[in-house]
């Protein structure tokens, strides 16, 4: 049990997920209250440590600096008395009657790791203010919170189910958690054709604007019928395609042209006057041109620049509004400034989705 623990809390450290103020989202302080409540402070501490050797060992960090320093201090800390009080409150931990005991316990333990870590640490050695730490305080209590809850549930079901329980926890905790790292990957844009990155853009807008399934499926048909038949901007096709008495996706493609302004083709359409996929379809079409394969190749913020400029002239101002909160959704870094957009198909919380944009 002592194996898998360790095990698990490597995989839970290597898919952690930042929050925003700095604390990350992961199942090692539920594995070390697991191991305590099982085994005590001792085999806790190897649970706990572990990723930090083995982490200098691959040399992903250093093994010999401050931040190391604290963890230790702040681990074994959260060993010893968790084990001090469980052995007080709690000598059978496994008993469910023990739950709320084993609960307690691990919320104190999560005290304890922020008093030596955010607190201490954080304040004294690296000169953030205490504000700081209570804000990676609050920011951690409801994640925190969670994982004491699970770590607990867990030591009262082993009992009964042995080391199954750890699995139970791996696919309760570990498998989303690991999902959540997976699809935060990035990936850039310019590997993808012009096409395929405008249905990315268009999906993520509209995801971003609130487009109900009806006008999502609407969007792909007329993207499907823009790539069938490029618009051309003029009015005798436009005139052609109606007399054809083709749907409305092939009829709206038509009108992906058209300008916000009035002032575009084929018949000068205006504002809210252009079906909203046209209006969509536009703003991906752009972006894609400026940062797809074959493309420019520009950095999100250099593309949204663009489209800002065109905002109200040629393209819907809030449809542009969404391609830039789309952006602030997305992991752009320095080594990546154009991602393909992903978090948006996650069917998380807006504020997780930035939380993992900025991990």
């Amino acid at each position: 049990m002592l194996a898998v623990l360790v095990v698990l809390g490597l995989i839970a450290i290597r898919t952690e997920v930042s929050l925003p103020a700095g604390i990350t989202l992961e199942a090692l302080s539920a594995l070390g209250l697991i191991a305590t409540a099982v085994a005590g402070a001792g085999p806790a501490l190897v649970v706990l440590l572990a990723p930090i050797v083995v982490h200098a060992v691959t040399g992903r960090e250093r093994l010999l600096r401050a931040g190391n320093l604290a963890n230790v201090a702040a681990y074994g800390t959260y060993a010893l008395v968790g084990a001090a009080l469980l052995a007080v409150v709690a000598p059978d931990a496994t008993s469910p009657t023990a739950f709320g005991w084993v609960l307690l316990v691990g919320l104190v333990q999560l005290l304890i790791n922020w008093l030596i870590g955010p607190a201490l640490y954080v304040t004294l050695w690296l000169g953030h203010t205490p504000r700081t730490a209570l804000a990676v305080l609050a920011d951690g209590v409801p994640a925190g919170a969670v994982m004491a809850l699970l770590g607990a549930t867990t030591v009262v079901l082993i009992p009964a189910l042995g080391i199954l329980a750890l699995a139970l926890f791996a696919l309760i905790v570990l498998l989303p958690q690991s999902y959540l790292t997976y699809a935060a990957r990035t990936r850039p844009v310019a590997r993808l054709s012009s096409h395929v990155a405008t249905r990315r853009y268009a999906h993520a807008l509209a995801v971003q604007l609130g487009l109900s399934r009806t006008e999502r499926r609407h969007l792909r048909d007329v993207l499907d019928a823009a790539a069938r038949r490029r618009p051309s901007g003029e009015a005798v096709d436009y005139l052609h395609a109606s007399s054809r008495g083709v749907g409305a996706p092939e009829l709206d493609a038509q009108l992906t042209t058209e300008w916000w302004n009035g002032h575009g083709g084929p018949i000068g359409l205006s504002a809210a006057a252009i079906p909203e996929a046209a209006r969509v379809i536009a703003v991906a079409e752009t972006w894609s041109a400026l940062t797809a394969r074959g493309s420019p190749q520009l950095s999100h913020n250099e593309a949204l620049t663009h489209l800002d400029a065109a905002a109200g002239l040629r393209f819907d101002p809030v449809v542009v509004v969404a391609a830039r909160a789309v952006v602030a959704q997305e992991r752009v870094t320095v080594a990546e400034p154009a991602p393909e957009p992903r978090l948006h198909r996650l069917h998380v919380p807006g504020p997780l989705r930035r939380a993992l944009a900025g991990s």
